[in-house]
């Protein structure tokens, strides 16, 4: 719509331009007065052509006149009222451009502030995604935690308050993870049950085989020292259960309070959305109401350019009379015609005059030709001479020329060579790698030997079988183990120092070569400077 309405405004902007000029052009011909002719007085008449808004008018047909008309002098100017009417017109249509100027403006910005509502609405609702979203990865995230970590992550927690993560989710998540931590109380109280169980079963079985109560300083038997552990471990095991119950309650707590806190949030979040939804149909109707608006002055404006252009067609009926008038006039100038005979003759006698005239200048010519060939000879001569030099010039950037290959050839080299080391080192590097990587693979094998070893020791004291002679060979298994383990750290040290001093003469090698091509590029740099210098001067 607002492309139609532009092209029918400058339509009618056109019609209007090209009304004007026609309207000029007649008062122009109309009230200027005639060229008057003396009777001995010579003259060319050079018609009036009037070019304005690419719209041409031919001129009418009008002799030069030897003798001047007598017309009244009212005729030498146009009648006030119609120029005060013709620029009551223009100041109208300047009048009506500047409102429909403002009323675009006013329609742009108010579809500006439109799409700015409507991108912070779509804002909004992207935000509002993104958190639900987050929420949810965040409250995964947090189960697989406490799931591999209860006791670690409490602690971190009480530690640390200030990293507490707010969830935002639907209710449905907290729901299921309150019911996954209550099944998580019922297997632990159930656990709870049968560790009570096992440890009164445990009691009653030492009182019956009448245990004294007290362990003696001396070691006691296997059998009973491995219940006693059990017994304590039972024990220990009850009390990390009680306390998870009382962890688990305390952030069922912490679920509840959260749910309450996101029911809140969503709530808010709703009541925000409405409130947008309610701005934006608020903003619809204001647009509609200004397009009505501008609709309407639109309307209001085009009646106003057909009452222009009314006046205008009554303007030029008034000028055609007014054009036929003046070609009544110009049939009685063509009687006139007949007294230019004379005017012609004379005009022969000039001709002549100019013929000689012409003659003249053509000498002055020849002599002129003369003297620019004496000048040519002289520039042609300058031009050799100039010539030479240029090709003296030529020589010498032709030998810069051969130098800066020559340079090249060489920088060339010296890369290519540079890279070869460069990959035999790479090359080195990789292989020192490997090694590396096999001394970690030994130490790691041999650091199992060590564990098992270390079972085996342990197992060996707990028997009674071979005991000092089992100890003595672990001794020395030990000992040639960290002999192993020791040489095999001085190589990993001393690889590692070969491959720092390889990088370290690799970087300067890299130091040098960057030093070479700056040299060159240097080089090549004044070279060229001196080539264009010599280009500049040819």
């Amino acid at each position: 719509m607002e492309g139609f309405r532009k092209k029918t405004a400058d339509y009618t902007d056109i019609a209007y331009r090209e009304a004007v000029t026609k309207l000029r052009y007649l008062l122009a011909e109309s009230y200027t007065p005639s060229t008057g002719f003396s009777k001995y007085s010579l003259g060319h008449y050079h018609p009036y052509i009037h070019t304005e808004g690419n719209v041409l008018i031919p001129p009418t047909p009008r002799p030069a006149l030897g003798l001047t008309l007598k017309k009244p002098e009212t005729e030498g100017q146009p009648p006030p009222e119609l120029m005060s009417f013709i620029q009551r017109q223009e100041e109208y249509i300047e009048q009506l451009e500047k409102e429909s100027q403002y009323c675009r403006d006013e329609l742009s910005n108010l579809m500006g502030k439109v799409k700015e509502v409507i991108t912070e609405n779509e804002g909004l609702h992207e935000r509002r995604k993104s958190g639900m979203l987050q929420s949810l990865f965040d409250s995964f995230e947090m189960e697989d935690d406490e799931e591999d970590d209860d006791a670690s992550s409490e602690d971190k927690v009480e530690s640390r308050p200030s990293k507490k993560k707010h969830f935002i989710g639907p209710n449905i998540m907290f729901e299921s993870r309150i019911s996954e931590l209550e099944a998580q109380l019922t297997q632990t109280k159930m656990e709870l049950k049968k560790a009570v169980e096992e440890a009164e079963s445990l009691r009653k079985r030492v009182a019956e085989q009448g245990l004294p109560s007290q362990v003696p300083s001396v070691l006691p038997h296997a059998s009973d020292s491995e219940l006693y552990r059990q017994i304590d471990a039972l024990q220990r095991e009850r009390e990390e259960l009680n306390d998870m119950i009382n962890k688990l309650h305390a952030s069922i707590a912490q679920l509840r309070e959260k749910e309450a806190n996101c029911s809140q949030k969503l709530k808010r979040s709703l009541d925000a959305v409405d409130q947008a939804h309610f701005e934006k149909n608020q903003s619809e109707m204001e647009v509609r109401r200004l397009k009505n608006e501008l609709e309407r002055m639109n309307e209001k404006q085009r009646e106003s350019m057909g009452e222009q252009s009314r006046r205008l067609a009554e303007v030029e009926r008034r000028y055609a009379a007014q054009t036929e008038q003046l070609s009544a006039d110009l049939s009685a100038q063509w009687e006139n015609a007949t007294k230019l005979g004379l005017d012609l003759e004379k005009q022969r006698r000039i001709e002549t005059e100019l013929r000689r005239d012409l003659l003249q200048r053509n000498t002055t010519l020849e002599e002129l030709k003369k003297e620019l060939n004496t000048k040519t000879s002289a520039l042609q001569s300058e031009l050799l001479a100039s010539t030479g030099e240029r090709e003296g010039l030529q020589a010498e950037v032709a030998a810069l020329r051969l130098a800066v290959e020559r340079a090249e050839r060489a920088a060339r080299q010296d890369t290519a060579r540079l890279q070869a080391e460069v990959t035999s080192l790479r090359q080195r590097l990789d292989r020192a790698d490997a090694d590396l990587l096999h001394a970690r693979k030994e130490n790691l094998r041999l650091t199992d030997q060590i564990a098992s070893l270390e079972k085996e020791l342990h197992l060996a004291k707990l028997t009674h079988e071979g005991g000092e002679n089992q100890i003595l060979k672990d001794s020395k298994r030990e000992k040639e183990l960290t002999s192993m383990i020791l040489d095999m750290d001085a190589k990993h040290v001393q690889n590692l120092a070969e491959l720092e001093g390889m990088i370290q003469s690799q970087s300067q090698l890299m130091e040098k070569l960057k030093d070479e091509c700056h040299t060159l590029t240097e080089k090549l740099e004044d070279t060229s400077l001196r080539h264009k210098e010599a280009k500049s001067s040819l």
